[in-house]
């Protein structure tokens, strides 16, 4: 069996695909530029082949959020790219794995189910959304299955972590925004990965999924874990929400390191219902704890 994987050059492209191999499949990687794990330089906005036959083909590659870059850049990736990876897959008749993303919701009340009400609130949730409208089109034509993830955690993917990490080391204030009691549920990058490959294995189609991973604690409880993992001294400084409409405008400016999608959420719970997950046979394995612990090492490691 052999398994194309596009965006193998990004940080869950690259953990997915050495997944992939220590289970014993042959995987071809595909991107935009060179890493370990790519075999093929293709840009997905364009139509292309693949040569040999193409048995699955997991599609992570995409224009992400804290990317934050042209509306046609978010359309031309994730909405022709993903049209010209469904072509690759109709010619080969593979299995397509579509990875989508939980910020199609915008920002909906917890927990978040697979019939919460989709409302985009950006150019990476809109189009993602439309990258599953057009798997859509062609469920009559192959095995699909859509699944959306949440928030990602792992080395080499500190995201807003890079900023409490930062604090925490240099035992300075953490700003929060709220009273930091909301529940946030986080994916480990390795669950994820686990997740695709029993995916392949059951080949399980015409569903769609919410990954949404699991609550640790509240967002203040998840800080003073780290804080004691760090052995750091540092306090929380809680912010009102309030301010949000001028951390927004602080955001599109690019004069804050945060989205706006993520301040219209990381004050308020952000978990999920997974009996849709459960009801597949799959349940969460690594604890997101533990990613955000590696993070730390990593975070401190660096020169």
């Amino acid at each position: 069996m052999i398994i194309l994987v596009t965006g193998s050059s990004g940080f869950a492209g690259e953990i997915v695909i050495q997944k992939l191999q220590n289970y014993g499949y042959e995987v071809m990687g595909l991107d935009w530029k060179p890493g370990k794990f790519t075999n093929i330089i293709q840009d997905i906005s364009k139509p292309f082949h693949v040569k040999g036959k193409i048995d699955v083909i997991i599609h992570l590659a995409a224009r992400l959020e804290h990317e934050r870059c042209s509306k046609e850049d978010f359309f031309s990736t994730n909405v022709h790219g993903t049209e010209n990876l469904l072509e690759v897959a109709k010619e080969n008749n593979s299995y397509f794995i579509y990875i989508s993303t939980t910020a199609i919701y915008g920002n909906p009340e917890s927990p978040i189910t697979e019939a919460t009400k989709i409302s985009p609130n950006g150019y990476y949730g809109i189009t993602k959304l439309k990258g599953e409208q057009v798997c859509q089109r062609y469920k009559d034509q192959l095995d699909i299955m859509v699944v959306r993830p949440s928030v990602l955690i792992g080395e080499k993917r500190l995201g807003i972590f890079n900023i409490i990490f930062k604090k925490l080391f240099s035992n300075s204030y953490i700003p929060i925004l709220g009273n930091g009691k909301n529940r946030i549920s986080f994916v480990n990058i390795d669950d994820l990965a686990e997740f695709l490959v029993y995916l392949v294995q059951k080949r399980l189609k015409g569903l769609t999924i919410n990954f949404g991973g699991i609550v640790p604690g509240t967002l203040k409880e998840i800080i003073h874990d780290l804080k004691n993992y760090t052995q750091s001294d540092s306090k929380i400084i809680y912010f009102p929400t309030k301010l949000i409409f001028l951390l927004k405008i602080l955001s599109r400016l690019r004069l804050i390191p945060v989205t706006s999608w993520q301040l219209s959420v990381m004050h308020k719970d952000y978990f999920y219902d997974n009996k849709a997950l459960f009801s597949t046979g799959y349940q969460y394995k690594p604890q997101p704890l533990n990613a955000l612990k590696s993070m730390a090492d990593f975070y401190k490691s660096r020169p």
